[in-house]
């Protein structure tokens, strides 16, 4: 039963994953509400990690969502924040103007305002186990592992497996049939 369950869950986690990639921006009409959505992919994205055993060093130890760089989000992360992600663990939001304020993330979500330092930000983290996203054209090609895009007026993500394949999780299949795969 209990097995059930958990298919259940996960099915439905994955519809819902679904029907976010293929929601419509027309009828985003302000940066809000557009990243609201983003805060959601986010959250999914999450989920469908398969984190190491050595991601977290305790069972309480909430899921760790960064932000680095400006915020584009606004108060759309109060809609993530403290949701439960991974069997009762938390996620954790927290704002970061520095690389050295990165080492305790597990996902580094890395602002358009970044842009210009990306290429130092992945040399300093690549060791780092954490999940890299964004949402700026062409970061995938360089590096970050996930990126939003808007496509065909609809939001829609690239995964970039070449730099996931180095990391110590990996992103479900149901997640990556999903994805744009784009490498360098």
């Amino acid at each position: 039963m209990a097995i059930l369950i958990k298919m259940i869950r996960r099915l439905l986690t994955l519809l819902t994953g679904i029907w976010i990639v293929f929601i419509p921006l027309s009828g985003v009409c302000s940066d809000d509400k557009e990243y609201s959505v983003k805060a959601a992919f986010l959250y999914n994205f999450a989920k469908f990690v398969q984190w190491s055993d050595t991601a977290f060093k305790s069972p309480d130890e909430p899921l760790v969502l960064c932000i680095l760089g400006e915020s584009p989000f606004g108060n759309a992360l109060g809609t993530i924040e403290n949701k439960e992600v991974l069997n009762k663990r938390k996620l954790s939001v927290k704002l970061c103007k520095n690389i050295r304020d990165v080492s305790v993330c597990h996902i580094l979500f890395i602002s358009s305002s970044e842009e210009e330092n990306l290429s130092s930000i992945l040399s300093v983290i690549k060791t780092m186990p954490m999940l890299t996203v964004s949402d700026t054209e062409g970061f995938a090609q360089r590096g970050v592992m996930i990126n939003l895009i808007n496509m065909d007026n609809k939001l829609r993500f690239e995964v970039n497996t070449d730099a996931v394949n180095k990391m110590p999780f990996r992103l479900s299949s149901q997640l990556l049939k999903l994805a744009i795969i784009v490498n360098p």
